[in-house]
């Protein structure tokens, strides 16, 4: 499987995409004028207790607090659970001592009350207003909401993520084979040696060398080093930035074999090649400055693909499609047979789209970066063996996704529902803004409704003000010129029936759907 980054950097907007074959696998997004604190680590100060959340609000100098619950906090975090399968015996100890790094933070820096061995804190234990903490950002402001914080402290190289405040290794999961997993176990338990810190070992590390490995630990280790330094300073601070999106993005692509890294500004080529040197020499060699006249994401077949991102609607091969409605809570995704017709009939015509929409469904939550609760309705299929074949799929298909997912069992109305990890806004978010005339709804009034609108608008102001018989009525030049050539003959006999005089005019300032009435006096207008 040939596989190729394509970096597009503009005077605004950073755009990189992975081909697999040609094929757009994995699409990353980051506008100029955004915030971005995702991986950062801080310095902060616990502003809020929280005991009936078991959690706290800490202030690490972005524009929102940031939110820890206790299960974020080192000495409960999951960080190990969710992305790791340490031995049964709790995972290979480094240094010759137990993990627990927060019991050796928690002890110098939490302030918390002893508690018997073995015992749960509480926040109000572990933590006090006022107290300074460090803690990194694992999911970005969305919405009103602040960043999720942890204290489990993690930081990522190609092969390893160093977890200075633990003491042991664990594999990735999706190393498999029980015999390289002990083999990685045991380089990684002899290239740690003494050193007090966690390591987990990443897919990528199958291909890697001892020295490979032990390159890695060291560039982790002197970044660990260099954030204790800064944690002497006073909160909040920042102490570690993670990387922009260019190189962050090279960095988690190159788990996999790249043939080409591509990328057409000689300013982040220059970025990119020292950071290979030192991370990875053997990537530098495909590093390619881009210099053609035909833009980078044109050249590549790039363009279309990336709009098609933000379309509600993806058409099948089969003729089939499928429709993508993404809401504040959740997402809804439709799949429809459309133009698909199977002559071995209805079930096989299902089955042929649901396989199909699965595979589709799948890809586009990871390129769109879509998040939180999904909901997938596929075409009613009555066979127990279809719904387990269309199932297969999806799995299959979510498993090239890094966002964790869970899936649920079709339910008894033919729904799929499942979770994909939400860390960052989605691209459409990004992108789009809430339209001002329909407010997210998707539809606008039609002229005559708001005709009706405006009649109540007019009976509302000749109740609160019974002394006014004139009435103005400014609106936007596409709705003042339908109220004058096609409404007025309305407005005007609901004028006469009240004994009221009202005035039309048009504001261009005024949006599509806007208007203002006012009620004229001798002394002035107000607002109705």
């Amino acid at each position: 499987m040939s596989k190729e980054i394509i970096i597009n950097c503009g005077s605004g907007e950073n755009r990189v995409a992975v081909l697999s074959d040609g094929k757009l696998e994995q699409f990353f997004l980051e506008r100029g004028d955004e915030q971005r604190p995702l991986g950062n680590i801080y310095k902060g100060t616990v502003s809020t207790i929280l005991p009936g959340l078991d959690a706290a609000f800490v202030a690490v100098g972005l524009e929102k607090e940031g939110f820890l619950p206790m299960r974020e906090t080192a000495e409960s975090s999951s960080l190990w659970e969710e992305y790791n399968d340490d031995e049964e015996n709790g995972g290979a100890q480094t240094g010759g001592a137990k993990s627990g790094g927060a019991k050796r933070d928690g002890a110098k820096n939490s302030g918390a009350k002893n508690t018997r061995p073995g015992a749960v804190r509480t926040i109000q234990q572990l933590l006090r207003k006022g107290q300074e903490i460090m803690v990194q950002v694992v999911k970005e402001p969305m919405g009103g909401k602040g960043p999720r914080l942890t204290t489990q402290i993690s930081l990522p190289g190609r092969y390893l993520v160093l977890t200075p405040r633990e003491r042991r290794i664990g594999v990735s999961r999706k190393i498999s084979d029980p015999s390289q997993r002990r083999r990685l176990r045991k380089v990684l338990q002899d290239i740690v040696g003494k050193e007090e810190v966690g390591v987990i070992v990443r897919t990528a590390s199958l291909t890697a060398t001892d020295r490979n490995l032990k390159k890695d630990l060291h560039y982790l280790l002197n970044q660990w080093k260099t954030i204790q330094k800064g944690a002497k300073k006073a909160a909040p601070a920042l102490l570690h930035e993670e990387m922009g999106l260019v190189m962050k993005a090279v960095r988690e692509s190159l788990l996999t074999d790249v043939k080409h890294i591509i990328v057409d500004s000689r300013t982040e080529f220059k970025k990119l090649n020292r950071f290979l040197s030192t991370f990875d020499s053997e990537a530098q060699s495909k590093l390619v400055h881009y210099r053609g006249r035909k833009p980078l994401f044109e050249k590549h077949n790039l363009e279309a693909a990336v709009e098609k991102l933000f379309k509600p609607k993806i058409w099948l091969k089969c003729g089939g499609f499928v429709v993508f409605n993404q809401t504040e809570a959740l997402v809804a995704v439709d799949v429809n047979s459309g133009r698909h017709k199977n002559r071995k009939g209805q079930e096989e015509t299902a089955l042929k789209a649901n396989m199909e929409a699965a595979e589709e469904v799948a890809t586009q939550l990871r390129l769109r970066n879509v998040g939180g609760i999904i909901v997938i309705d596929f075409i009613d299929m009555s066979s127990r063996k279809y719904q387990k074949q269309v199932m297969n799929t999806l799995l299959k298909e979510l498993k090239k996704d890094k966002a964790r997912t869970k899936v649920l069992p079709f339910s008894e109305f033919g729904l799929v529902q499942l979770t994909r990890q939400r860390e960052e806004e989605s691209f459409l978010k990004k992108v789009y803004e809430l339209c001002p005339y329909c407010r997210g709804l998707g539809v606008v009034k039609s002229l005559f409704s708001l005709g009706l609108e405006i009649e109540r608008k007019l009976r509302s102001g000749m109740y609160s003000h019974p002394k006014i018989k004139r009435f103005r009525i400014e609106a936007s030049p596409h709705l003042a010129r339908y109220l004058l050539e096609e409404g007025w003959d309305g407005l005007r006999r609901f004028a006469r029936r009240r004994g009221i005089r009202i005035s039309i005019i048009d504001n261009p300032e005024l949006g599509f759907q806007e208007y203002i009435v006012w009620a004229l006096s001798s002394t002035g207008r107000e607002q109705v």
